[in-house]
């Protein structure tokens, strides 16, 4: 017991003391600004030659596209994108040339990629002999 009143003496000199007469403030209240959701642009649909293209190529397996434009390579990375691995990445082929304006529409053309060359004379390599 001395003991204890001895560091509460000591307490009491530093300061440090516990007292039952003091209180802590009363608590103000705050306003809660609840954040406000990020506010983004609706989606814009795709244009209609993006999606008619890729119904082309989901459609014939044989049909590639060549992309053509200085923003080929973006719009090839969405078309691989919205095809979820449906379409090879082989089949859609981005054509940049750096000396077009930024603002020029990328142009769709679509080919279909030649097959292994005919083993034996085709149409193309017969020719006609006349007897002399």
């Amino acid at each position: 017991m001395v003991r204890r009143a001895a560091l509460l003496l000591v307490f009491a000199v530093l300061g440090c003391a516990p007292t039952t007469t003091t209180q802590a403030p009363p608590e103000q209240p705050t306003a809660r600004v609840e954040p406000e959701p990020a506010r983004t642009q609706p989606r814009r649909p795709p244009p209609p030659a993006f999606v008619q293209a890729l119904a082309e190529l989901e459609r014939n397996p044989t049909l590639c596209l060549r992309l053509v434009g200085p923003r080929a390579e973006p719009v090839r990375k969405a078309m691989l994108r919205a095809a979820r691995g449906r379409i090879d990445e082989a089949r859609i082929v981005a054509e940049t040339a750096s000396t077009e304006p930024v603002a020029r529409n990328v142009e769709f053309h679509f080919f279909v990629q030649p097959t292994t060359a005919p083993s034996g004379a085709g149409l193309h390599t017969i020719h006609a002999y006349m007897p002399q």
